[in-house]
């Protein structure tokens, strides 16, 4: 009991300080005008090995500069900072957009033991996230986070569906114990960055276009964070991974914008991960997604991220790159001919 009430009293600490600092950070803005273009540019099986040659390299093929570069920030060497990869992707002009993954042994379809959702809302980690912040502080330039990726998608620990699901014996009543314990982990671990003063840090909620298990305790509204914690929000969007069926651009939007446009009145949207796997209808299928964002349908969407991993976990080819053949290629040069390429910042 003793140690609960510590934690509450800790959280409730580091939210005053949070609430203190919040406006004192440089945050990405939208654009002026269109949506920006933005990738994760091959960072290795793990996603976590950034270079500067690495996005300089999407950005020969792609014709077009990007704003940011995605980064992958695994636990499973411990809760340390990715400074370097930072500095790599900063030096190549993009800004980094961290992604934070609580997991020890990069399990999917599987509960976390060591870095679950119950011990970072108990503090546990406190010492080693203040640490990270300081680090996220030092690096001197603004940088985008996200914590837990895909998090309505139960292939990943901080799932609701591993931390409680529909029960209701933790927090507010009639909300589902599992996405509210996520909920108020995104909040601690902001609260945290904020009081140590690393307030350059534009926070992203992620999400899955298509999210499992579909169930109505799974929704992204109980995810959500809430405004006061969150700059961007975004989407995962694939209309084809491995040899499966491929789905049109326009369907999947219709599952998965309104409920974007829902959690919030006013943040801007992100396609945070844009892909197809290479088969039938790939080039096809680019343009129309990129004739779409661009023709104002989806007015809400303000950056495009497309996800050039070249390789699944296990090694194997994924196809997704941007050149995984001359027409795909083409296709996307010409999509993102006209998607901005120059970050806008705002102190508000």
């Amino acid at each position: 009991m003793t140690k609960k009430i510590t934690a509450v009293f800790l959280c409730a600490v580091l939210m005053c300080a949070a609430d203190s600092t919040a406006d004192a950070g440089l945050m990405l803005a939208p654009p002026r005008e269109g949506a920006y273009h933005s990738a994760h540019p091959d960072f290795g099986l793990r996603d976590d090995e950034a270079t500067s040659g690495g996005v300089r390299y999407f950005e020969e093929l792609a014709g077009k500069k990007i704003v940011w570069a995605y980064i992958s920030w695994h636990w499973d060497d411990g809760i340390k900072f990715p400074a370097v990869s930072c500095e790599a992707i900063r030096a190549s002009g993009a800004i980094p957009l961290v992604g934070i993954m609580p997991w020890s042994a990069l399990r999917q379809g599987a509960p976390e033991e060591e870095y679950n959702i119950r011990r970072i809302l108990s503090g546990d980690f406190d010492d080693l996230l203040a640490r990270a912040a300081d680090d996220a502080r030092g690096l001197g330039f603004p940088i985008m986070m996200e914590f837990g990726p895909e998090v309505n998608g139960s292939w990943f620990p901080w799932n609701g569906a591993w931390n409680g699901r529909d029960a209701d014996e933790y927090g507010e009543r009639d909300f589902p114990d599992g996405p509210e314990r996520f909920r108020d982990a995104y909040r601690h671990i902001v609260s945290i960055f904020r009081g140590r003063g690393a307030t350059d840090v534009t926070w992203v909620f992620h999400i899955a276009a298509d999210g499992a298990p579909r169930e109505d305790w799974n929704a992204a509204s109980y995810y959500y964070p809430g405004d006061e914690w969150v700059e961007w929000i975004g989407a995962s969007v694939y209309g084809r991974l491995g040899e499966g069926k491929l789905r049109p651009f326009g369907d999947i939007m219709k599952r998965v914008y309104p409920g974007m446009c829902a959690l919030s009145s006013s943040k801007p949207i992100a396609i945070l991960e844009l892909g197809v796997s290479e088969g039938p209808g790939k080039p096809e299928w680019i343009r129309e997604a990129m004739r779409a964002i661009g023709s104002g349908l989806y007015p809400r969407i303000k950056a495009v991220s497309w996800w050039n991993k070249t390789r699944r976990p296990d090694g194997s080819r994924s196809t997704l790159e941007i050149d995984s053949s001359a027409e795909s290629l083409e296709s996307y040069r010409a999509g993102v001919r006209d998607l901005a390429e120059e970050a806008v910042w705002s102190d508000d």
